[in-house]
């Protein structure tokens, strides 16, 4: 898809994103409230006529959904100065919630004690394995560091990144991950990602490397910025549910298959990550030699002071600012 076609959807996505917000698309709001019902009354009469399909959640008629605000990353959950929640993981729950017949809450949980069952019905961004006594549903994610380049070569090979330049963040996973490896590259560091991603359109350096996530999203910005191959095997996110919740795991995959089958997954992909495909193996560049004990000493461009305590999750603050197209009209979320 070319950038300008995904500008182009992201009005679309936003639209109908809004309309899952409002507690279903199933059906015109008149059909509900009546031709002559404002728009407030008739909201107020779509939320009133849905009609559960579980009923195993900890608050009747409400799917909470607990989300890790300090360690998810952009653009799974993005904050605002207003203080609402947005993101891939706000649409996809409230798109899910909308299929159960529920409305749909926000809560703030860490993902090592989500309280799923307690506090929380379901963990957005898990990975299979993490948290234990969970059956996972979907796979809608999938975390992995990954190379982003000026121009589209596809997946790159280590001769072609070999003896050239690389931006990454400051403290960030996928410059430790680069340091583990035995790739030769000339690392530039940098405050924030914005920063690496002006870089990279700039020509000051060959590539970027950071969450594949985050990247897609900015990638997003720039006409001429592709994803060139993830530096590690991607390891696929999805829903939680208590594995003593069967009622409530099987509902969330229904609901779940149902949103990929009617095209509304695809939708919030492209809103987000400018429509990037699911990464696999075939994402992942092959044959990265092993590293030594001794990595090379990065060279810092600019004052980098504040690292992201080894996560790329400090990147959500700095790319707070390129959010903002995406406030009118989507979904929002008090965490």
């Amino acid at each position: 898809m070319s950038k300008a076609t995904h500008r182009n959807t992201v009005a679309a996505a936003a639209a109908l994103a809004a309309c899952v917000a409002l507690a279903g698309c199933s059906g015109p709001l008149s059909a509900v409230a009546g031709p002559k019902a404002s728009v407030g009354e008739a909201l107020a009469a779509k939320t009133a006529a849905l009609s559960p399909k579980v009923t195993s959640t900890i608050s009747k008629g409400v799917l909470t959904v607990g989300i890790d605000t300090q360690d998810s990353m952009v653009p799974l959950y993005v904050g605002s100065s207003s203080g609402k929640a947005y993101g891939m993981d706000v649409d996809l729950a409230s798109a899910l919630a909308d299929e159960l017949g529920l409305k749909v809450r926000f809560v703030s949980v860490d993902d090592a004690n989500p309280g799923l069952g307690t506090t929380c019905d379901v963990l957005m961004g898990a990975v299979d394995g993490q948290v234990g006594g969970t059956t996972v549903v979907g796979d809608y994610a999938e975390q992995a560091s990954a190379f982003f380049h000026r121009g589209d070569t596809g997946v790159a090979k280590v001769d072609d990144l070999s003896s050239k330049s690389v931006g990454v963040q400051t403290g960030s996973v996928s410059q430790t991950a680069l340091s583990k490896t035995g790739l030769v590259m000339s690392v530039k560091t940098y405050d924030n990602l914005n920063a690496a991603f002006d870089a990279l359109e700039s020509g000051g350096v060959d590539y970027v490397l950071c969450d594949a996530y985050s990247g897609a999203y900015l990638s997003a910005r720039y006409d001429e910025v592709f994803l060139a191959g993830t530096l590690d095997a991607p390891k696929a996110q999805g829903i939680a549910v208590s594995s003593q919740n069967a009622e409530l795991a099987d509902a969330v995959k229904a609901a779940y298959d149902a949103v990929e089958k009617n095209g509304l997954m695809g939708l919030v992909r492209r809103r987000w990550v400018a429509g990037m495909d699911a990464l696999s193996a075939s994402s992942q560049v092959q044959d990265v030699p092993a590293g030594s004990s001794a990595a090379a000493a990065p060279t810092a461009t600019g004052t980098a002071t504040a690292a992201d305590g080894g996560s790329d999750s400090a990147n959500q603050a700095s790319l707070a600012a390129a959010s903002v197209s995406h406030e009118a009209g989507s979904n929002a979320a008090t965490v």
